[in-house]
């Protein structure tokens, strides 16, 4: 059995995909990240990515009109949320509620590792789900999204 995406991307009903390698973020410096579940595999209404961010990278401020989770898995990271700012260490869960301006950078001593995920198509999250109130979108040459942001 087949089912019919709004892609028009035909998935088997029943499907098992390999995880890609991380791979480098454009527009992000230090930054790399790889899809666990994505618009790639056959979702269209969520998402849960990997990302690694050495010493010094960041993630410029920026809005979602939904909410969005991180997972710290290694290291740390500064995390800024509306006016707020906390270091979050590995183990911990940071909830980004919807419309709030947050940032994310590694001002650790070690490349910091994170687990994100949102109710949304990852293929258009950072074009479409993504307000950016400082720095640029990470998208591709083609205009489409990388969908490793």
């Amino acid at each position: 059995m087949m089912q019919r995406l709004d892609r028009s991307v035909e998935v088997p009903a029943l499907s098992v995909f390999p995880i890609g390698p991380l791979e480098d973020v454009p527009n992000r410096p230090g930054r790399r990240s790889r899809n666990l579940v994505g618009s790639e595999h056959g979702f269209d209404s969520m998402f849960v990515a990997e990302t690694e961010m050495d010493v010094g990278s960041s993630i410029p401020l920026h809005t979602h009109p939904i909410e969005e989770a991180w997972v710290v898995t290694e290291g740390q990271l500064v995390v800024r949320i509306g006016e707020e700012t906390v270091v979050v260490p590995s183990g911990c869960v940071v909830r980004v509620p919807p419309d709030v301006p947050h940032a994310v950078r590694n001002e650790g001593s070690s490349i910091s590792r994170a687990l994100t995920a949102a109710p949304w198509d990852r293929a258009t999250f950072y074009s479409e789900g993504t307000t950016y109130l400082e720095g640029v979108a990470p998208i591709s040459a083609l205009g489409e999204d990388t969908a490793k942001a």
